[in-house]
């Protein structure tokens, strides 16, 4: 029998039980809204929280430095490249197609401002980091822009290779949420279970369950059906894509080889969490303590402990002074502990998620130099994380972007780059090398006549360029023009020499006249 979408989401939802069960744990000592626990409801239940508030701390500023490193405002994060044979066979001129791509990639990056989805990238950021999956639904013209979905909506299958083979999206709405061609194909085709559900009367409709079942069909394809309950929508409601186009994106942090979901940055770190977590709550219950107090009243003395009740401030009582003595817990020892160690912890998830406080040392002189070199250490770290990124995350908004601009790069040979590693972190990474080419280039120019006679320039040139990764030829003049240039300052040199005594006549000439 032909498996549905229903069953093909309980089966996938029974293997992802326990990986849920963790991501709960993990949220809770972050962002409790991530990953709810099961039954919760924002009507009747309040999230629990934690006794700390690092982990929601360490989450934000991850996940806004990432914001501005992947998807700064200030430029566009990705390039449109053509091959630069086919420009020369085309007799494009390099600059002009390079200010024409810049244009477009601005054009590009600005719809994602003016769609507004930079809170949905953010809010998957924090998925990523939290859970280390999350899915990201891309909308078409006219439609919701983008959507987020956590790990709870959606199940994943991948081949051996980390290839998405399989995707099953599960929201439960309720029947007049549904739109308005699949209600009239649900009460044209299955009257009898959906007949009496009228949109108009809100009553009278009930709650559904409303599947995207995404396949691979093995050769180039996502198939992409619809499934309400048990029943397979029609034709109409399906679509096929490529892996190039395919709207439905299921990202991850970390992913290892045979596994179907990511790993966070969290998880990597609960120990720490759960360490920090029984820490904070230690600290809490022993302040609590350390400020209580009682009055240990001899019961043989000469004061009672009425007297001391019912006494006013400054009132005299009958007594010696040894008949009654504070009693504390004198714990204040033990908290200082308890507050080192737990310091220890901050600062190890400090680094880990770069938060500024860990990464510059306590001190009274410290230089903006070494502030940008331990920052940049510690975001070295996250060089693999770019670089997934870049593929599973922004290569793939980058197309959207494009297309949502109304241009198709199918068939053309157009392609969008994507910054990744440490140069995603700034856009200005080409520049800064350009930057330091001419540098290298001048203290050459500064060297003695003599030493510059012996030295090849064409080939130091050349090695400088390519050793700091910028193409020499949009730079660096070739022999042919060099010699043309050269040739042309020798003919106007030639042209002045000629030009001076006719100049010297014929300026004589007219004060002698």
């Amino acid at each position: 029998m032909r498996q549905t979408a229903q069953a093909a989401w309980e089966a996938g939802a029974l293997i992802k039980q326990p990986l849920l069960t963790r991501c709960e744990k993990y949220a809770a000592f972050t962002l409790p809204t991530i990953c709810t626990p099961p039954g919760y409801t924002e009507q009747s239940q309040e999230l629990q929280t934690d006794f700390q508030s690092v982990g929601a701390q360490s989450v934000n500023n991850l996940a806004n430095k990432l914001m501005l490193a992947l998807f700064a405002p200030s430029r566009p994060f990705f390039r449109l490249d053509i091959p630069t044979d086919l420009a020369q066979k085309l007799g494009i001129n390099q600059d002009d197609l390079a200010g024409a791509l810049s244009l477009a990639e601005k054009r590009a990056v600005r719809r994602l401002d003016q769609m507004g989805v930079r809170p949905k990238l953010y809010e998957a950021m924090k998925h990523l980091i939290i859970t280390g999956n999350c899915l990201l639904m891309l909308g078409k013209k006219g439609s919701v822009p983008m959507r987020v979905l956590g790990l709870k909506r959606y199940n994943v299958k991948r081949s051996m290779s980390g290839k998405v083979i399989e995707i099953v999206i599960h929201e439960k709405v309720r029947f007049d949420e549904l739109e308005s061609d699949v209600q009239k194909h649900l009460k044209d085709e299955h009257p009898q279970r959906y007949g009496a559900m009228d949109p108009m009367e809100p009553d009278t409709c009930g709650e559904v369950s409303y599947f995207k079942w995404i396949r691979w069909d093995g050769v180039q394809n996502y198939l992409v059906s619809t499934h309400v309950d048990d029943c397979e929508l029609g034709d109409a409601f399906k679509a096929k894509y490529t892996e190039d186009t395919l709207p439905y994106r299921a990202l991850t942090w970390e992913l290892h080889d045979d596994n179907n979901y990511g790993t966070g940055l969290v998880e990597q770190c609960s120990g720490d969490f759960a360490a920090l977590s029984a820490l904070s709550e230690a600290e809490v219950t022993g302040a609590i303590l350390a400020s209580e107090f009682r009055w240990l009243v001899n019961p043989a003395g000469m004061t009672k402990a009425t007297d001391l009740e019912e006494s006013e401030n400054g009132a005299a009582l009958p007594g010696v002074k040894d008949d009654i003595i504070p009693l504390i817990s004198g714990t204040g020892a033990n908290m200082q502990f308890i507050d080192t160690v737990a310091t220890k912890y901050v600062n190890r998830l400090g680094r880990t998620f770069l938060l500024g406080s860990s990464v510059i040392r306590n001190a009274e002189r410290v230089t903006a130099e070494e502030v940008r070199l331990q920052a940049q250490e510690l975001e070295t770290s996250l060089g693999g994380v770019y670089s997934r990124l870049a593929i599973d995350f922004q290569l793939p908004i980058s197309y959207w972007l494009i297309k949502m601009e109304g241009v198709e790069l199918g068939g053309t040979a157009l392609e969008p780059t994507v910054i990744t590693g440490l140069d995603a972190l700034s856009r200005n990474a080409d520049l800064e090398n350009l930057k330091a080419c001419l540098q290298d280039m001048a203290i050459i120019a500064g060297m003695s006549p003599q030493a510059q006679f012996v030295l090849k320039m064409d080939a130091i040139a050349t090695a400088i360029f390519a050793g700091r990764g910028v193409d020499a030829s949009q730079f660096v003049k070739s022999e042919e023009e060099q010699q043309a240039e050269l040739a042309n300052q020798q003919q106007m040199a030639l042209a002045q020499q000629v030009a001076r005594p006719v100049a010297a006549a014929v300026t004589s000439g007219g004060a002698s006249a």
